[in-house]
């Protein structure tokens, strides 16, 4: 009997403005591959309004969208496209929850992340949540040649 194969599956994944300056990237990247997961290409960027407005289109209109755009832009932002089977539901558990102050201790939020007098969640990674949305943000992050 033959062992099934799980497809491979892309994610973004990226270490936001507060992991880049509190060193974290290397964290990240660690954790991503002892898992077995591997990175097929990492970028180095300043988020712009106009790459943020497609990025986070879903969220244009609601009260925190100004403060999302103004965390994003406090900084660099690592951008990395990972590989591997599952690698978008284990990632985001090794994400943890998006409040930092929920997530579990372990995970990269948990371990990393806090909620800020300001109000604004700096929770250091995002991650994208379906196979579609892997897509479409790499090809936000990384233009339409990325995805193959």
């Amino acid at each position: 009997m033959e062992a099934k194969t799980m497809p491979e599956e892309r994610t973004l994944i990226l270490v936001k403005p507060d992991g880049v300056s509190q060193g974290h990237i290397g964290q990240v990247i660690t954790r991503l591959e002892r898992k077995g997961y591997h990175i097929d290409q990492l970028r180095v960027a300043q988020a712009t309004d106009a790459l943020l407005r497609q990025h986070y289109a879903d969220k244009l209109g609601q009260p925190y969208y100004d403060d999302i755009v103004k965390y994003m832009q406090e900084g660099p932002v690592v951008a990395i496209v990972a590989s591997g089977t599952n690698v978008i539901p284990v990632f985001r558990r090794m994400a943890g929850n998006t409040n930092p102050d929920k997530a579990d201790f372990g995970t990269i939020r948990g371990d990393y992340g806090r909620d800020w007098p300001d109000g604004v969640l700096r929770n250091v990674v995002h991650s994208s949540d379906s196979v579609e949305a892997a897509e479409r943000e790499i090809k936000i992050w990384f233009g339409p040649s990325a995805v193959q």
